[in-house]
Formats: C-alpha cells, structure tokens, sequence
C-alpha cells in the first residue's frame, strides 16, 4: 500500500489517499471512496516538484494522483510505459515549438477574449462545468459559514417575499433561486452559480429595517436573472482553463482555475452592478416595496467603508460596493407610505435565525400563547400565499463539508 494524495476535480479539496498496485489497475481509497485507474489510461502530468502526478488521458475531468518520488520503483514495475519520455511530457523541440507558438497565439485570444465573450460563454456552459463550478462555490461556503439548524421559518419568510418579487417581475429562474441563511462572521449576501443566494446572519442582524434586506435579496436576483455570476466566474477561470488545455492538463490550469474561481475576490463590472441595481428597484416597484429603506443600508455601509481599509473589512461591499451615489438613486425611488415586506412578527423570526439575539425583546413580548403555536410558514399579509412559494429546488441543500 502506498500513500498519496487525491483531488477529485471539482473542489479545490486535497484528499489523503492509500494507493494499491494491482497487475492492471491502480485502486484509490480517498474520502470514502473507491476509484480504479487503468494503467494503460495513465499519463504523467507531473509540475517539476519531484512529484509523482497521475491523470486519466480519456477522460480528463481534473482528477489527480500525487504520489512521492519513493513509489517510483513500485510504480515502474506496475507500469513501466509512464517512466518514458513520451509519457512525462517530454517531446521533440520542433513540437514544443510548435506547441509554444501556438500557445502565445491563442493565450492572446483567451486573456483579451475572454472577458468580451464572458456572457455567451456562460450562458451556454455545459451543465457539467456548472455542476463542477457550483461544487466548488458550495465548499468555500461551506469552509467559512455553517447553515443555520433553526433558520427553516425565517428562509421560509425571506423565499416568500422573494417569490413576491419573482412574480411580480417574471424572472425566468423562478424555479431555481432558493435563499439559505448561514451563520457567518461577516455581513455579506451573494448570489452562488447555482443561483443559490446566501444571506448571512450578520447582515440580517445590522438590518435596521426588513426592507433593508429585501432590497438586497432583490439586487442578488438581478445578479442572477442578468446570469452576471457565471460572467464572472468565466472572467476569472478563462485563463485557467486555457492553460490546463494548452499545456496537456499538467494541473497548472486547473489550480489557477481554482485559485482565482474565488467567491470572496469575486468582482462585478460597473455595468453589471448598474444593471442590478435597476433591475432590483423595479422588483421592488413592482412588488410594491419601499427602495428607501435600502438606502439607509448604503449609506451606513459607506460609512463603516470610509473608517476601514477595504480588504480589513469584508462585507457587502466587497462584491458590491455600495456609495453615496447608489443610495441616491434608491432613494429616488422611495415610497414611504408602503407596509414593509415583513410583518413585525415575520421579521421577528428573521431576526432570531442563526440563534440571533436580535429582536429577542420583541419576540418575548409578541409571544403567543402555548395553546396558539404560530403556523409553520408565517401567513404575513405582504408575501405570496404559502402554497405559490416554491420548494427548495432538488439538489439545492449544501453538501456535507469534506473533513
């Protein structure tokens, strides 16, 4: 048995592995799975580290074999065809000429085409890539928030109002966008490629009023129905992507792929953030929903952003970066003399997720009586009936962390 290291592809997660040299086939035992790599099917695609590094040549989905420099002689016994020149990616000068040339052909038509055609492109990514791009998102989720255990009727109120707007507005993902809540250190919401929108607890807890987080929930739609989160997704993996092809899948690509698909550096251009921002004020509109309220949340965020260096404070802003300009524009459109988009028992609820201590006073003083328990999805007079809001859609609840 030898020991290794596995990456499976789709997440940036390095598994340990314990490798067995069969008489044809390579078995791994990684995160409590099983995999038999043919050797006839092998290739190296070692990085220059006096590493071992193994792929599939057919069916290269990103997977990798890292094993030490001490497995060699084992290794060599099993498959002595991947100890040749040809195998390690070595060829004749006059086809790494070629390839070269080549290569600074194309890598000028990736890196300057790439961020001009970000919009076909993800609009007609294979459902593959989202799948594996999604996965990707969910673990880097997952590695910094945990989702809430008693958060179901305050997701269920935040669905509810925004299904309002959905409808109101017919976006066409309305089956698809689903609002999770996690418990994070951070006031932050953004929208996930698989049109997932993760609202933090923070940012509920800094909301002053429920508007404030409705006008968010609204701007991340927008991001969505726009698809502006795979556009730029694309703008910061194209070049990944390009190099893993480029140079025959030897693991560079793919980790600059991994390295820059970062939620957290994620940037929107000033168009898209212009685009969601009026798209998500006519939801408002048509929802009958007061854009003030989101206003005050720009123009407290500005502040706070004006005392903090920019990268000491994550926060909305770092994916959109609210001003004194877009508080403006909102407030433009503010209509005071409209009900919130919560009741003060439903925002209650939105406040207490997460095990919040928000609105804690309120929530004991509009307790109801023991005999009267609340019905499981709040009928506020603002929100959709309770049987138009949509279930969450399959597949939609985040994977387990890998350990």
């Amino acid at each position: 048995m030898i020991q290794g290291r596995y990456i499976d592809g789709r997440t940036a997660l390095v598994h340990t592995a314990e490798v067995e040299l069969g008489q044809e086939a390579l078995t791994i035992d990684a995160a409590g799975a099983r995999h038999s790599w043919v050797y006839s099917e092998l290739r190296r695609a070692d990085d220059g580290n006096r590493r071992i590094i193994l792929r599939q040549r057919k069916q290269d989905n990103g997977e990798r074999l890292t094993l030490e420099m001490d497995a060699a002689g084992a290794l060599r016994l099993a498959a002595p065809h991947l100890f040749k020149a040809r195998a390690q990616g070595v060829e004749h000068p006059g086809v790494v000429g070629g390839v070269m040339a080549g290569a600074w052909s194309l890598a000028a038509l990736f890196l300057v085409g790439v961020p001009f055609a970000a919009d076909p492109i993800a609009r007609y990514m294979p459902a593959q890539y989202r799948e594996q791009i999604g996965d990707v998102a969910w673990a880097q989720v997952n590695a910094i928030s945990e989702i809430c255990d008693d958060s179901d009727e305050a997701e269920a109120i935040l669905n509810g109002v925004a299904y309002r707007m959905i409808e109101a507005s017919g976006v066409p993902q309305r089956d698809e966008i689903w609002i999770s809540i996690v418990d994070a250190p951070m006031p932050n919401a953004f929208a996930l490629p698989d049109n997932s929108i993760i609202v933090t607890d923070d940012l509920i807890a800094m909301a002053e009023h429920p508007d404030e987080v409705t006008g968010v929930i609204a701007h991340e739609i927008a991001h969505i129905e726009e698809n502006h989160v795979m556009q730029g997704i694309v703008r910061q993996i194209g070049a990944g992507i390009f190099f893993d092809v480029v140079f025959g899948g030897a693991g560079a690509g793919q980790a600059l792929a991994l390295a820059s698909m970062n939620l957290s550096g994620l940037r929107y251009t000033r168009d898209d953030e212009a685009e969601a921002d009026g798209r998500g004020l006519a939801y408002l509109d048509a929802s009958g929903i007061n854009a003030g309220p989101i206003a005050d949340l720009f123009e407290r965020l500005s502040e706070m952003m004006e005392e903090r260096e920019r990268g000491e404070f994550p926060t909305i802003l770092s994916s959109h970066p609210a001003n004194r300009e877009r508080a403006a524009a909102a407030r433009a459109r503010a209509r005071p003399d409209l009900p919130p988009s919560m009741d003060e028992r439903e925002w209650t609820i939105v406040r207490q997720a997460c095990g919040g201590g928000a609105g804690q006073n309120a929530a004991e003083d509009d307790e109801p009586p023991a005999e009267e328990a609340p019905p499981e999805t709040p009928p506020g007079p603002n929100n959709a009936p309770p049987e138009a809001a949509p279930a969450p859609p399959p597949g939609r609840a985040a994977p387990e962390s890998v350990p």
